[in-house]
């Protein structure tokens, strides 16, 4: 009997898994739909000044774009690389999701993933800090108004970086527990 029930919270598991797993792909296509979305139509503003106000999904950065073409220029670059590097880090999680051996979770190829991640998150939050301060520049000086990124990725970023440290210590201790028997 308990041998059922372990192997039906197992089966949960992986389906658990194999479901996260399709929503990181999802994500993932959907911010490079973004991203690229967004750089379609920077290029196509640079002719056309009528793109620049609704680059994608409302975003509309016209009023930077009237004001000074380099600003503009700087913001859509920070919300492409933001974007791009918000897909990258799903890309990650995918990986990491459908490579993940629930009988064997203690390998190097989930932890390098893990701290991959991390460091992702990590330049998402430089790059948000970047684009916030500059952001905040312009709007005083010249009276704009736009939304800012969060920047709260640090704190998640210092997690999952020590959740990988954790999956190094259990390599470890993995390994002796197989060189001992």
């Amino acid at each position: 009997m308990f041998q059922e029930l372990n192997r039906k919270m197992k089966n949960k598991a992986d389906r658990l898994l194999q479901i996260m797993q399709a929503v990181a792909w999802v994500v993932f296509v959907g911010l490079l739909i973004k991203a690229g979305a967004i750089l379609f139509n920077y290029i196509l503003s640079i002719n056309n000044e009528e793109a620049s106000k609704n680059m994608f999904a409302g975003l509309n950065l016209y009023p930077y774009m009237k004001h000074n073409f380099m600003q503009y220029t700087f913001i859509v670059s920070y919300k492409v690389v933001l974007f791009a590097t918000e897909a990258y880090i799903a890309y990650l999680v995918a990986k990491l999701l459908g490579g993940l051996d629930l009988k064997k979770p203690f390998n190097m190829h989930v932890q390098k993933l893990m701290q991959k991640i991390s460091y992702g998150i990590l330049n998402l939050w430089i790059i948000a800090i970047l684009h916030n301060s500059h952001v905040r520049y312009i709007a005083k000086r010249h009276d704009f108004n736009m939304d800012l990124f969060s920047s709260d990725f640090i704190f998640l970023a210092g997690v999952i970086f020590i959740f990988a440290q954790i999956v190094k210590r259990g390599i470890d201790i993995q390994s002796e527990n197989e060189l001992t028997i």
